[in-house]
């Protein structure tokens, strides 16, 4: 949140504070719910019957949740090793590579000045 909330553009301010949280709620939701499907997916239940004695025995079974662990965990290293220095990079832009320069050009300006003193009506 500070991060967005430093560099959002003052132009469009609130709409695009809700616009860069949006996406940052989103990226940290949906892996959840993929890992959780994943791991429905590879789990092996075990195999149980009752024995003779009445008692109930459980064979075999595997849950998927350590080695999902590992192999996400070598991802995101492989990750941080491919995109760690482009993100680096972005995460030290200015300030003025984030606005929108919205009006910013010489006849853009003249005609915002000229709209504000009521000379020219659109």
């Amino acid at each position: 949140m500070t991060f967005f909330a430093h560099r959002v553009d003052p132009a469009i301010g609130g709409s695009y504070m809700t616009l860069l949280n949006t996406f940052a709620n989103l990226g940290g939701t949906w892996p959840s719910s993929f890992i959780m499907y994943l791991i429905g997916q590879f789990t092996v239940p075990p195999d149980c019957t009752v024995g003779e004695d009445g008692t109930e025995v459980c064979t075999g079974g595997r849950d998927a949740y350590f080695p999902l662990q590992m192999v996400m965990s070598i991802l995101g290293c492989v990750w941080i090793c491919v995109m760690g220095k482009r993100v680096q990079h972005v995460a030290e832009l200015p300030d003025d590579a984030w606005r929108t320069h919205i009006g910013e050009n010489e006849d853009g300006e003249e005609e915002m000045q000229e709209h504000k003193k009521g000379g020219k009506h659109a």
